[in-house]
């Protein structure tokens, strides 16, 4: 193999390695406090997130004074005596096709969405409901004192017919002095794990909005680790999810802070948040009022688009779908690839297939010109050698008659990598927006149980049989057949690994993915036997 084939071998595998690099999220680090933030953060004598224990229960907590809440979506469970929304579960919809629980107190324990974290030095574990004051339609209402020093009122409003949660905090100022500036803490909370093996993207992750020195709104993202992170700043929402489930929470006030919590208890998936608001200089009577919007439902698209309008501030909201570097291009094929041809057919993994040909006729004349390359090559196989012994003592001599060769027959030395190159973008934008599709989650396929899941149909000794990556790796077996020989003996059998590795990296990727890399593969083979026989 030349060297200029070897560069574009070179490149093509360096942009695999970053592609599948970038699936292991880096770890976030912290951001420089903006001109919002500074001066209002007072921290010194609250409560720090850092890692997280187990906290005490409240004295006499019974855990049996609940309110439950629900419209055809979901439905919210309250724990009155803690004040807190202990339960979400989500109903059968157009993309939840299992009733699924996205939070239950038995698995965040303290970690609750809008639960008091802190107040100054007040902690928000000592701080007992009592039961509450009440409920009526979709509005539950508790009240409680927090160490004889404010009057504590949270209300939830739940929609009638969305995933949306209005809430209110009052705190009322019940002491003889004024209470001073104080940082109030917040609880974003956490959200269950997919009950799955293997999940991708990471089982948990931390998308926040907020608003940089130059005004504009901008997103960060955060993953599971075991330190605490702050980003300071003007953040507008914030949010944790899963794979395909989501809690947002925006406030009408900017939080001034955020800090992600871990759990040395836990494994190094937990991930949860607290945000923090400056609260003003409360007088003996004076009230100060927090309201916000919490979002507990599917990260569909046109959901979290809708939020911009629906949530109480902020934008941007469709970005807590992570579509990587080529967002635009994965939006595109999740919106009018994807969805528009399943509105036609019905069937997911059919509008998979119909993608897969309309990308490979896109494609069409790139393919055509890399194998048409590999094809010219092949014929200068003989002359190339002949140049490399005649000049095998003298490199430069050797590149300076190679370049003239491949002139006289205009042949360009990077025309079968270029074309595939240019194709990677592609690819990676279409495993983002496979992978994020909450569409395709516990959706069926012929023998495939889940479109977002391997296809696996048993298991030999333990190892998970999954026909659909075997079909595949096979087919590119027989593509390499197919493909115009170049190099020597040795550097040929050295493409057959090519198979090999695609195999193990596809093995436990989505099946909607291997169906369409699968699907691709049988085209492929059919372009490359009719250009085979087709007259140069």
């Amino acid at each position: 193999m030349d060297r200029d084939k070897l560069i574009g071998v070179a490149l093509l595998g360096l942009v695999f390695l970053l592609f599948f690099t970038q699936m292991k999220k880096k770890q976030e680090q912290p951001a420089a406090p903006s001109k919002a933030a500074q001066g209002t953060v007072q921290t010194a004598s609250a409560p720090s997130v850092g890692a997280l224990n187990a906290r005490p229960a409240l004295e006499n907590y019974s855990g049996e004074n609940l309110t439950v809440v629900s419209n055809s979506l979901l439905s919210c469970t309250y724990d009155n005596e803690l004040g807190d929304l202990a339960k979400v579960e989500l109903f059968k919809s157009d993309v939840i096709k299992e009733i699924y629980d996205t939070l239950t107190k038995d698995s965040a324990e303290y970690e609750l969405p809008i639960r008091l974290f802190s107040y100054g030095d007040l902690e928000g574990e000592k701080l007992s409901f009592n039961g509450g004051a009440g409920a009526f339609e979709n509005t539950v209402v508790v009240t409680g004192v927090w160490n004889n020093t404010l009057l504590v009122t949270k209300t939830y409003t739940l929609s009638t017919s969305n995933y949306l949660t209005e809430v209110s905090l009052s705190l009322r100022n019940i002491t003889g002095s004024v209470l001073p500036q104080n940082d109030l803490k917040l609880w974003l909370g956490t959200i269950d794990k997919l009950n799955e093996a293997k999940e991708r993207p990471p089982v948990r992750s931390l998308t926040v909005s907020y608003i940089n020195d130059s005004g504009k709104e901008k997103i960060k993202r955060f993953n599971p680790g075991k330190e605490s992170k702050t980003l300071d700043g003007a953040i507008t929402w914030a949010s944790i999810g899963n794979r395909y489930f989501v809690h947002a929470l925006a406030g009408k006030q900017q939080a001034v802070r955020l800090e992600t919590g871990y759990r040395p208890d836990k494994k190094a998936s937990w991930l949860s948040a607290v945000l923090t608001y400056s609260v003003p200089e409360l007088k003996p009577g004076e009230t100060y009022e927090w309201q916000g919007t919490l979002y507990t439902g599917p990260k569909q698209y046109e959901r979290l688009t809708a939020l911009d309008k629906e949530m109480v501030c902020g934008s941007d909201y469709v970005k807590i779908i992570d579509l990587g570097w080529y967002s635009i291009i994965a939006t595109w094929m999740m919106q009018y690839g994807l969805k528009l041809t399943y509105r036609y057919v019905g069937s997911y993994g059919i509008s998979i297939i119909i993608l897969t040909v309309i990308i490979k006729l896109l494609l069409w004349p790139l393919t055509t010109k890399s194998t048409m390359a590999m094809k010219k090559m092949q014929k200068l196989q003989p002359e190339i050698k002949a140049i490399q012994e005649k000049y095998k003592d003298d490199p430069k001599k050797q590149q300076e008659e190679m370049m003239l060769l491949y002139r006289k027959y205009g042949y360009n030395p990077m025309g079968g990598c270029l074309p595939m190159l240019i194709q990677l973008p592609i690819f990676v934008a279409l495993y983002q927006a496979l992978s994020n599709a909450i569409e395709l989650h516990k959706t069926p396929f012929l023998w495939i149980a889940d479109l977002s899941m391997p296809d696996k149909v048993g298991a030999i000794f333990g190892f998970p049989i999954h026909p659909l990556a075997i079909a595949m790796g096979v087919g590119m077996v027989a593509q390499q057949m197919l493909t115009p020989k170049m190099g020597d003996a040795s550097q040929q059998k050295m493409m057959y690994f090519m198979p090999i590795i695609f195999t193990v990296l596809f093995y436990n990727m989505p099946s909607g993915l291997v169906l369409y890399w699968f699907v691709n593969q049988l085209l492929t083979m059919a372009q490359t036997t009719y250009l085979q026989y087709k007259k140069d």
